[in-house]
């Protein structure tokens, strides 16, 4: 249960909206002018006020202002007349959490009022934050969601094994970290941790930074020089991107994984290999392996312990942590010190879509860091989603949809979008129309037409 003032002086829309935050659960104080929600507000703490921008007395931008002055983590929603967009604009300069224009329906408000008050509650456990709470069973790791927690489980059983891992996920979820958690939470945490990533290279000299090399092996070749299987001996070989191997180096790592030993290159005598070995890849591998570009027999023996990560858009819990992490830590770093972000640069951080993972939300904090004229991040500190390429168009596209090799059906497709743009924005139907530049008779159709529902909208929930 939440506490909630209404101030609003017209009398059925006021009641009106009361009993619909009773009905949900919620302790609601009315309040008929601007004076009376002071007054109210000097007496009680509000998680949420929601203010009509014109009142007697005090009007909905000057009880802002005082909102903000009592107690600024109290979320804000202005409710705004036909025509006065630019007030609205100014509430949100202001610090309102959001605004709504009238004419409304009450479900928009619910659920524009149930994103403001978690947004509060990501503000309170940013006030409380402490770095301790980020360094857990594994270092540097930074997860609360229900599918991190999930990672974390499976970390926990594997790390002290011996077992080969292999790690799936996109581009900049954090592979390679996984890789040293898992190293250091080992039996194997004294000896070195050697990584290499397959793609960097060409085949031959990849081939020669894994196995080493004699002297002669090749041209160029002048000296004797031990391979990275080699220098990881009793330790940890980090293979990343390994989908990008090609099948001649493929089948020497199969036989060093089947028989721990292998040659250097342009040499003949068998060297012992005592290596744990981890993989990574953002390739779909049983894909490549249908295709005929990466061996099975190899994917089994990797496959001994599957870690897939998931993207930032799916663990959108984790953002807020990650932030705040990388905030402190590039704040020591460039000796700035930071308090935190703006709500609107909070709000901005959430509804962002974050095709880059966790490497793009970090380089967006350290840039922030740099910009920023004062210790707390603001909306235009950030850098989101300014790309401005092809190249970042397809990577968009490529985090929401994925397509089948089969193909789809066009209306299918319609309707994957509209499932996507509903859940980026909480379901909010007017915003989801808006994202995806539609109108808000047009959205009504489509999800009537694919018989999309959702819990939360009115129409669906059983009448008291």
């Amino acid at each position: 249960m939440r506490k909630i003032l209404v101030a609003e002086d017209e009398h059925n829309l006021r009641e009106g909206i009361a009993e619909a935050f009773v009905d949900a659960g919620h302790e609601v104080v009315q309040a008929a002018a601007g004076d009376e929600a002071l007054a109210a507000m000097e007496e009680q703490v509000f998680d949420l006020v929601i203010t009509d921008y014109k009142m007697p007395g005090l009007d909905g931008l000057e009880l802002l202002r005082r909102v903000r002055m009592i107690n600024d983590s109290t979320a804000v929603i202005m409710m705004t007349a036909y025509g006065t967009v630019e007030g609205a604009v100014q509430a949100m300069r202001l610090g309102a959490y959001d605004y709504i224009q009238k004419p409304f329906n009450l479900e928009e408000l619910e659920l524009k009022a149930e994103r403001a008050l978690e947004h509060r509650r990501l503000l309170s456990r940013l006030m409380e934050f402490d770095r301790r709470d980020l360094v857990g069973r594994f270092d540097n790791i930074v997860g609360e969601s229900p599918s991190m927690q999930r990672v974390f489980d499976v970390l926990t059983k594997v790390a002290p094994s011996n077992a080969t891992v292999l790690i799936l996920g996109e581009t900049g979820t954090g592979k390679e970290l996984i890789a040293e958690a898992i190293h250091r939470n080992s039996a194997r945490s004294e000896g070195p941790f050697v990584k290499i990533n397959c793609a960097a290279l060409p085949d031959n000299l990849l081939e020669s930074e894994l196995f080493g090399h004699e002297r002669g092996a090749f041209t160029g070749a002048d000296r004797q020089r031990a391979g990275r299987f080699e220098l990881a001996n009793e330790g940890t070989l980090f293979l990343d991107e390994i989908g990008t191997m090609s099948a001649g180096t493929q089948a020497k790592v199969l036989r060093v994984l089947q028989e721990r030993e292998f040659e250097r290159l342009g040499g003949t005598r068998i060297i012992k290999s005592d290596v744990r070995l981890i993989a990574a890849t953002n390739r779909d591998l049983e894909a490549a392996i249908a295709a005929g570009e990466f061996r099975e027999d190899l994917f089994y023996r990797l496959n001994v312990v599957t870690i897939n990560m998931p993207p930032l858009r799916e663990r959108k819990e984790d953002i807020v942590p990650l932030a705040t992490y990388f905030l402190q830590r590039f704040g020591e770093d460039l000796k700035k010190p930071m308090r935190g972000f703006s709500p609107g640069a909070l709000r901005a951080l959430t509804r962002h879509n974050w095709p880059g993972n966790i490497r793009e939300l970090e380089n967006t904090i350290e840039r922030a860091v740099l910009m920023a004229d004062s210790g707390v991040i603001e909306p235009g500190d950030l850098t989101l989603g300014q790309g401005g390429g092809a190249g970042d168009d397809r990577s968009r596209m490529s985090a929401v949809l994925r397509l089948p090799a089969e193909g789809l059906p066009l209306e299918e497709l319609e309707k994957m979008a509209i499932l996507e743009a509903l859940r980026m924005n909480d379901w909010i139907q007017k915003d989801a129309a808006r994202f995806l530049g539609v109108s808000s008779r047009v959205m009504n159709y489509k999800i009537q037409k694919y018989e999309i529902t959702h819990p939360r909208w009115a129409r669906n929930r059983s009448p008291a």
